[in-house]
């Protein structure tokens, strides 16, 4: 049946402007206009925020990574020059030793040519007795004397044995800047004999720059904790013998051995450099390590542009964008404003029906809903509109819901009809019965274009129904199925057992003591009492087990499959306990008990009413032989006594 109602109007239908009628006006400042302008400048601002939040987390992590480079290559630089010192003062060690043995004998150049002293480092190597005169050289080294040099005085001093390591000079045999290292010679007593002094060249501790990847401005230096730089390497340009004391991190170590800083000034010579420096353990020497900062933030700066640009590019792209959603919507709304006047007819027949109305699409989205249907199911129009007519459809109704619209879509024979009783679940939960019926309505090309739902609550109607069908099935009293259920039940259960082959069981349960119960506290207690049990009988089986009230205080129960007769008795154990426990009534506490009798399938029998009468003689046959039993043949089978 297809029809099309002129008071159901698409919703996204426009309304043609008449010949000669007032040119529309866009209205651009309006609170939603503002609200996505400054949408779009927060969206901006929290894009250029993240934007530097990136960059200056990049920054740190580069700063965080320098460092943690440097402090390794300066621990490296550090077992190097421990390295060379330790060499040297084997090589002092061993020439010392020899001097106190030989005296004035030893020939240090006969050594060298011979390959008894290797070390290519040490360019010159001279053994100076206590008035600092060379008694013995390496090199042909003249009359010279040492007395005057820092390092003789320092060791002449010093009673301690350890390599001292002097600060760069001038050679006197060589002509070159050198760094002495020297070694106390003692004489028996104590007295001071003399040093062994061996000259390295500076670049020697330099050499480390060469290994190590510290770019091209980095910074390798050793210096005594004098203030002295022993050697030190800066962007290629190697130096000794300056100053060290104004450097940031000469004057930190004595505070903080070793240390990690940034050089932001450029103290040593005008470049900016991350530095990591360590303290000498056993030697007044301190190693430092650093990278230019330009050369570790390259790659940082160089993603930093490009990040600048993206966030730039879409910056001017969300202003566009929120510029042309101004001008869209401001031109919608002026559409709106002439389509206003003729909305207030449509609105006073589709918001003010008594009955509930629903446009729809042919997918079943809906697209709007009048006041009636929104109350009906407890939703709001927004929220209707986020869900179809399937998903607010109950469960059990959704694939027939399918059906009936999908026959309204491409079948439009009289013979069908265009209503049907369906459910929807409410918002709350709830069951609504509806009676509703569907109307077609086609576009200009005949097309499908929208469904008109009309809907009338006839709940109370399908609630009185379904209860006068419950009641049918059921106890008033206890809400158990009544016999008629149970007998359906059973024998469903005993066909599937005949098909599959399993075991099934029936068993009747009669209470003991109920009538001096009712005697005594009147049939209010009684009914209470037959309540409670009705609800201990259905704890003690499972849910696909049925109990059912069989009249009076008789009760049955079909267990759907078992295993083996064990099962059965199982059960009727939880039955005989849980009757055995006393019942709290209003007016009293009430103590009964229960016989209970089984019937077996196949055991028993084939049919239900073969079953059930063996199940009612067991039954009896546990009564006649004490009560509160269990049986499943004519000789009771005590299981609570």
């Amino acid at each position: 049946m297809e029809h099309k109602d002129d008071t159901t109007r698409p919703p996204d239908a426009d309304d043609r402007l008449e010949a000669g009628a007032p040119r529309r006006r866009y209205r651009l400042a309006t609170p939603l206009s503002l609200a996505i302008a400054l949408g779009c400048i927060a969206a901006v601002a929290g894009l250029w925020l993240v934007t530097l939040q990136r960059v200056a987390f990049e920054r740190e992590q580069a700063v965080a990574s320098a460092m943690q480079s440097n402090a390794n290559l300066a621990i490296a630089f550090e077992q190097q020059v421990v390295r060379t010192l330790k060499a040297a003062e084997q090589v002092a060690a061993f020439v010392r030793e020899q001097y106190l043995q030989q005296g004035t004998d030893i020939n240090l150049r006969d050594w060298v040519a011979r390959g008894v002293i290797r070390e290519p480092m040490f360019t010159i190597i001279s053994v100076v007795n206590e008035q600092g005169d060379i008694v013995s050289s390496s090199q042909e080294t003249g009359a010279v004397n040492y007395s005057d040099r820092a390092f003789f005085q320092a060791l002449r001093r010093s009673e301690r044995d350890e390599l001292f390591v002097s600060e760069p000079v001038l050679g006197r045999v060589s002509g070159q800047w050198r760094i002495p290292m020297a070694l106390r010679i003692v004489r028996e007593g104590g007295r001071f004999g003399g040093v062994v002094v061996m000259s390295v060249d500076p670049t020697n501790f330099t050499d480390f720059y060469r290994q190590a990847d510290l770019g091209a401005q980095g910074l390798l230096e050793l210096t005594g904790l004098d203030g002295v730089v022993r050697g030190r390497k800066s962007g290629g340009k190697v130096s000794f013998g300056a100053d060290a004391r104004s450097l940031p991190w000469f004057q930190r170590q004595a505070a903080a051995p070793e240390d990690d800083l940034i050089d932001a000034h450029g103290a040593v010579d005008g470049v900016p450099r991350i530095l990591s420096y360590r303290s000498m353990a056993g030697h007044p020497l301190m190693v430092t390590v650093g990278s230019a900062s330009s050369e570790v933030l390259e790659p940082v700066m160089q993603r930093r542009a490009g990040y600048l640009a993206l966030a730039a590019g879409a910056s001017v792209a969300l202003l566009c964008f929120g510029a042309l959603l101004i001008v869209v919507l401001a031109r919608q709304r002026a559409v709106a404003d002439a389509l206003a006047s003729s909305e207030g007819l449509f609105r006073a027949t589709f918001h003010q029906a008594a009955t509930g109305i629903a446009h729809i699409t042919p997918e079943g989205r809906i697209l709007r809903a009048n006041d009636k249907f929104c109350r009906m199911l407890g939703y709001s129009l927004q929220e209707l509109r986020q869900r179809d007519l399937f998903a607010l459809s109950d469960e059990g109704e959704r694939e027939a819901v399918r059906r009936f619209l999908a026959q309204r879509l491409v079948a439009h024979s009289p013979v069908l009809s265009p209503e049907m009783e369906k459910a929807y679940r409410r918002k709350d939960g709830g069951l609504l019965w509806v009676y509703e019926a569907l109307g077609l309505v086609k576009d200009a090309q005949g097309r499908p274009d929208f469904l008109v739902v009309v809907t009338q609550d006839i709940s109370a109607h399908k609630e009185l129904e379904m209860r006068l069908s419950h009641d049918a099935l059921h106890d008033a009293l206890t809400g158990l199925p009544n016999r008629v259920m149970f007998n359906d039940r059973f024998a469903r259960v005993l066909e599937s057992a005949r098909r599959y082959g399993r075991r099934a069981a029936v068993l009747y349960v009669d209470l003991d003591g109920f009538k001096s119960v009712n005697d005594q506290w009147g049939h209010a207690a009684g009914d209470q009492l037959l309540q409670q049990v009705a609800r201990r009988l259905e704890d003690c089986v499972r849910a696909e087990d049925t109990v059912a009230r069989l009249g009076g205080d008789e009760f049955g129960i079909v267990l759907a499959a078992i295993d083996q007769v064990e099962d059965c008795e199982v059960v009727a154990d939880k039955v005989l306990s849980a009757m055995a426990q006393p019942f709290v009534l209003d007016s009293a506490v009430a103590q009964v008990s229960a016989s209970v009798g089984a019937g077996l399938y196949p055991r028993h029998g084939s049919d239900a009413d073969a079953l059930l009468a063996q199940a009612d003689a067991a039954m009896y046959a546990a009564k006649q032989a004490g009560k509160n039993r269990f049986s499943t043949d004519t000789a009771p089978s005590p299981l609570a006594e």
